[in-house]
């Protein structure tokens, strides 16, 4: 029994530096921290909780998790969010996940980007970057640039306030080869100009 206490040990000191390193890294075309591209939605309800928001519409949904102040109340200014679309996984019908979407600069690339980041960091490292989108945020007074390397998997949205350089707000993964604007918006994008 003893060793077994020790072996037990043992496996969860090798195991558990490994999941600290993916637990806040953004891997291009596979995931964000413990959300993976492909996992179902009852798989993120499980690790996650339930989702503090989202919407849905014809087998198409947003999940949304907020992050949270020390008094508990939600501070929905940082966020994790799933896109899932219905469909057929293991001869069954299921929300499987098709793009992760952050805000926060917890998470990282192996190379260093996050949110936070620069256009010109994220250039020199993914110099297949193209925009696929544009918006005017007339509220906060600025604009929005939606940049994909689709080969790759990965999103960013830059954000030019008045007089400053382009620095990334969000970052999206997605399936590698696939379109980031092939699903619905992300909900609050509903308010913006597209230019």
């Amino acid at each position: 029994m003893k060793h077994l206490y020790f072996l037990g040990a043992a496996l969860l000191l090798m195991i558990a530096p490994a999941m600290g390193q993916t637990a806040w890294r953004i891997e291009p075309g596979k995931y964000i921290g413990n959300t993976k591209i492909g996992a179902t939605a009852d798989d993120m309800a499980a690790m996650l909780g339930p989702a503090d928001g989202g919407d849905a519409a014809m087998g198409k949904a947003w999940s949304i998790w907020y992050s949270h102040k020390k008094d508990k109340s939600i501070d929905s200014s940082r966020y994790l969010a799933v896109y899932s679309v219905r469909e057929e996984t293991n001869g069954k019908e299921a929300m499987v996940v098709k793009q992760i979407r952050v805000n926060t600069s917890s998470f990282t690339t192996e190379k260093g980007l996050r949110v936070g980041s620069s256009y010109i960091e994220i250039k020199k490292l993914f110099p297949a970057i193209k925009v696929v989108a544009e918006y005017q945020d007339k509220l906060k007074g600025r604009k929005i640039v939606l940049y994909d390397v689709r080969k790759a998997g990965i999103a960013f949205e830059m954000t030019t306030e008045r007089g400053r350089k382009q620095v990334c707000t969000a970052i999206t993964v997605h399936s590698q080869g696939e379109d980031i604007n092939t699903y619905i918006l992300f909900p609050g994008y509903e308010g913006l100009k597209k230019l």
